[in-house]
């Protein structure tokens, strides 16, 4: 537990710093830029991500999670590292001219041979980051992802100003991959040696191939929606679903983005400890769905709110998709920390098994969307999605993974839900004050779901709760 929260407060000034940067850089860049040509970053997003998880191969969460890594070990599979980043990186550049076929944008070819870099410099760096990660120097990660950010930046914001266009948004990224490669190489200083032996390889093989299975299947599951609507939809309405979900997924950042990053390398010491887990892990459902459920229902009635002061009148279309989106935050919330606790369990086949369960759940649902040709219906055969998937995936950990039954799992939503209904009434009733401004309304609104909170948890068992949780 010690180490859990030491873990957590580094990751979360690395994460709380960096969602304020990149916030900020976000609102700025969202004032300069076009919705259409975020929608051309946004397509190149995705296969930039597609890229990254090709490039780190399972490599990361293998490293950690194996018991037998010596420094000869670890100097090997970096140099199996560079091999894979320079071919990935290569592979990136030449997919450029696949993309300028598909989209019909010559764009694409340059901007794939730019954003090239950024995909050598995150190959490089998954050895050094896993471990980091692995020997628990949580500290170390997260200063180097917020001095990243900081100098991205420094460097996204002028280029913009001075008409860089999309390419603002490219040199962003190379900037955090670069900055943070040179930083963790100096923090764990690997030796290089000039040894390609394959043993090192074979150790972490099965692990590996297992999480880089569940990484490219939840990638399509994950990124389906976003290939389709800038396909059919064209970039204008991807950017607009793209601000949506892009807003959906904060939470999990600000959440599980501490959460995460810390859980599998504490807990896989406890890997043979299922009643040590899953009473951890029960804990941290209850924390997120605490504070998922009325989450998601502040979201659904600020969604108007916050597109407009966040991003401006030019993303009005991006509001009913986020309105419908958000009410799934506590969904995303809570199944999104599966994988790392299946991962210190030591279950790697049952990560690729789950993530194939929940791609065909989420593809099946982004598919029928996709058909009406609408936002709006899209966010909600999606939100369906995601409720369903809820139940599937839990059920699948709850009873392989931790022992246990879905009807104890549940009972950790019961408060939760409790509160989210009183806040949902309490919300639904200040819809009739007319307030024209926009500011006056979302601060309204923060407050008295700040009031509601604080009002339920002190007044109900989730005060000692929550002071047990501080107290450990």
């Amino acid at each position: 537990m010690k180490n859990f929260k030491s873990g957590m407060i580094f990751t979360g000034i690395g994460v709380y710093s960096n969602f304020l940067v990149q916030l900020i850089v976000n609102m700025v860049l969202s004032r300069i830029l076009t919705p259409k040509e975020y929608g051309v970053v946004a397509i190149m997003q995705v296969f930039i991500v597609f890229f990254a998880m090709m490039v780190e191969a399972g490599m990361g969460p293998a490293i950690i999670q194996s018991k037998n890594l010596n420094s000869r070990k670890v100097s090997i599979l970096f140099n199996y590292s560079i091999i894979i980043a320079v071919i990935f990186s290569i592979s990136f550049g030449l997919f450029g001219y696949v993309l300028s076929y598909i989209y019909d944008n010559k764009i694409y070819i340059v901007l794939a041979w730019v954003q090239s870099i950024s995909v050598l410099f995150n190959g490089i760096n998954v050895v050094p980051t896993a471990l980091l990660n692995k020997n628990k120097k949580f500290k170390a990660v997260n200063f180097s992802v917020v001095t990243g950010n900081i100098i991205a930046a420094l460097v996204g914001i002028p280029s913009a100003l001075l008409g860089a266009g999309v390419y603002s948004l490219i040199f962003s990224s190379i900037s955090v991959s670069f900055v943070s490669l040179c930083l963790n190489s100096y923090f764990i200083k690997i030796k290089l040696t000039k040894e390609f032996d394959l043993k090192p390889m074979k150790e972490i093989l099965e692990f590996s191939v297992n999480q880089f299975g569940f990484n490219f299947i939840n990638y399509f599951s994950r990124n389906a929606d976003n290939m389709l609507v800038g396909k059919f939809m064209g970039a204008t309405a991807l950017a607009n679903y793209n601000k949506a979900y892009q807003l959906l997924m904060m939470p999990n950042t600000l959440f599980l983005g501490i959460i995460n990053p810390v859980l599998q390398p504490v807990l896989s010491e406890y890997q043979d400890d299922v009643v040590y887990i899953k009473k951890t892990y029960y804990n941290i459902i209850h924390f997120l769905a605490l504070f998922g459920v009325p989450l998601s229902v502040f979201l659904f009635f600020s969604s108007e709110e916050i597109i407009m002061i966040m991003f401006g009148n030019q993303w009005r279309m991006a509001i009913s998709p986020f309105a419908i989106l958000s009410l799934t935050v506590w969904c995303q919330l809570t199944i999104s920390s599966t994988g790392a606790i299946v991962q210190a369990r030591n279950q790697p086949r049952l990560v690729l098994k789950n993530g194939l369960v929940s791609a065909s759940i989420l593809v099946s649902s982004i598919i029928i969307g996709i058909s009406f040709n609408s936002l709006v219906v899209l966010s909600g055969i999606l939100s369906f999605g995601f409720l369903l998937n809820f139940f599937v995936g839990f059920y699948r950990v709850v009873h392989f993974t931790l022992d246990s039954r879905m009807k104890e799992f549940l009972k950790e939503f019961i408060s939760p839900f409790c509160l989210g209904v009183i806040l949902f009434i309490a919300l639904t009733c200040s819809q009739q004050f007319q307030i024209s401004s926009l500011l006056v309304r979302f601060i309204m609104k923060i407050i008295i779901t700040a009031i509601i909170m604080g009002g339920y948890i002190f007044s109900t068992k989730e005060k000692e709760y929550l002071k047990g949780i501080l107290s450990k």
